[in-house]
């Protein structure tokens, strides 16, 4: 095992929208900041080092993995 795999965050927030999109579709100003007031109001929640939060953010408001299935095909399309 190397270092990197034992290596852990001392507190994180998981966001369950796609890699690159933390904050949700870009230029959407709303939202991207919505998500980020969401993720800061965690912090004074945490109580334990390691911890990793979920403050319950899906990318579709009914959880659906659609998004899947779009990213791929606008990843490949830009090449």
């Amino acid at each position: 095992m190397d270092i990197i795999s034992r290596v852990r965050p001392p507190r994180a927030v998981f966001v369950n929208h796609p890699v690159g999109r933390t904050f949700g579709p870009p230029h959407d100003r709303a939202r991207n900041e919505a998500v980020l007031e969401a993720v800061l109001a965690e912090l004074p929640r945490f109580d334990r080092p390691g911890e990793i939060r979920d403050p319950g953010i899906e990318w579709s408001p009914d959880g659906s993995r659609a998004w899947e299935d779009e990213l791929r095909a606008e990843m490949l399309h830009d090449h």
